[in-house]
């Protein structure tokens, strides 16, 4: 699933680009609402998705560490390559920003040097914690997903460690055998949290659309999914009822912030609180019935082993359980190169004189297979580069050693790699 959401990131981006009422870092002169109302559907789920499968690997992660060994991977596995992405990727962008603009000659060097001025950072951060956007000062761009993902992984130590308590471990069961008895209240109460954060301190366009508090919710309701295996019987029961009170809770929202208003008005910021809160609704549910689903293919997919393989062979690992286990290791470098890359590839097919449609799909694929082969040339195969982009050692047998060694099964269903 972590995997599946940040190669979607490359869809999602790409429309950034093409999508009326936006301001980016390169954006089509002939922009469509259509790409607005794609991108405000995935704003509803995919940033809170990405955060909720998170939380499930910290609670692989602290199976086998303990508090400290687990803060010290996660300031390596995360701080590390949030730097470099700072120092290196994230400048960049900003400078193809102003290319475009009259009368700007700087180098880039120059530029360089100034967006990363310590003075322009400390002005940078407001009293809320949020970088600003805008103009020359420092921006995080999407790596503000890095720094959220290590401060609530650190700040929710002390809640893990607990949990993990005979007395934790006993409320946790409660939990999920309130769930199993009353599935749709407990869907609903889940609710709750989320809808009343975004309702008291509203969205934040430049954190998914979402208030960055929301997403702790979203972290922390992964740990205990991953805690107990009746939670993810409930949401695989009770995925058609939240797909429909997903697209119910959609359309509500959509007619509240009249998404549809061909002006292309930003719907993001300044929206009331009962509109915030059918976001939360409509995200939250939009976040359980994927998980359903999802769930629901895996269980079959799990089952099934190739006639004549015995287990624990080689051949008896499927296919599909190789590429999640290539994928699994490969999302936070993707993530980290992927904007960027999409950047800079959308700088260029934004001046071709074809449809909408074919510059956007070129951007897509263009943007894929370049952020995939910076991974694979550059990262995959190199030491250094996989402790600076947060990824663990290479095997001893090299790079593709994880392809002919059985994975076990309970790993390949729950892998704790990336984040």
């Amino acid at each position: 699933m972590r995997a599946f959401v940040v190669a979607g990131l490359v869809v999602f981006h790409s429309a950034v680009v093409f999508a009326s009422g936006t301001s980016w870092f390169v954006n089509d002169p002939r922009p469509s609402p259509g790409f607005t109302v794609f991108l405000l559907w995935g704003s509803l789920w995919g940033m809170p998705l990405l955060f909720l499968v998170s939380g499930m690997g910290a609670r692989y992660a602290l199976r086998s560490r303990s508090a400290g060994a687990f803060i010290r991977e996660r300031l390596g596995r995360l701080l590390v390559p949030l730097l470099i992405g700072l120092v290196v990727l994230v400048a960049p962008m900003f400078y193809f920003n102003r290319v475009g603009e009259p009368g700007f000659h700087e180098p880039y060097w120059r530029f360089w040097l100034r967006f990363l001025n310590p003075a322009a950072i400390a002005t940078g951060i407001p009293a809320r914690g949020t970088w600003r956007s805008g103009g020359d000062e420092f921006d995080p761009a999407h790596l503000w997903f890095l720094f959220s993902l290590l401060v609530f992984s650190i700040v929710l130590v002390p809640a893990f460690v607990h949990l993990r308590r005979p007395q934790g471990a006993r409320l946790i069961g409660r939990m999920a055998g309130l769930s199993e008895r009353h599935a749709a209240l407990a869907l609903l109460a889940a609710a709750v949290p989320v809808m009343a954060v975004e309702a008291a301190l509203g969205p934040d366009k430049n954190t998914g659309g979402w208030e960055r508090l929301t997403y702790l919710f979203f972290f922390l309701y992964g740990y205990l999914l991953a805690s107990d295996r009746r939670f993810e019987q409930t949401l695989r029961r009770l995925r058609w009822w939240a797909l429909g009170c997903a697209v119910l809770a959609s359309v509500l929202l959509a007619m509240a912030a009249k998404v549809l208003d061909p002006s292309g008005a930003d719907v993001v910021s300044g929206i009331s609180p009962p509109v915030s809160a059918a976001q939360g609704l409509a995200g939250w549910m939009w976040t359980a019935a994927i998980l359903g689903f999802a769930g629901t293919v895996a269980a079959r997919l799990t089952t099934a082993r190739p006639a004549g393989s015995p287990a624990g062979s080689p051949a008896s690992t499927p296919r599909w359980r190789r590429v999640a286990h290539y994928g699994n290791e490969a999302v936070l470098p993707f993530y980290v190169l992927h904007e960027p890359v999409i950047v800079a590839v959308a700088w260029v097919i934004v001046r071709w004189p074809a449809p909408l449609l074919v510059k956007y799909l070129s951007v897509v694929a263009a943007s894929f297979i370049l952020t995939l082969a910076l991974y694979e040339g550059l990262v995959r195969r190199f030491q250094l580069a996989r402790l600076l982009f947060g990824m663990k050692p290479a095997h001893p047998l090299g790079p593709n050693a994880h392809e002919t060694r059985p994975i076990p099964a309970a790993a390949a269903a729950n892998p704790t790699g990336g984040q």
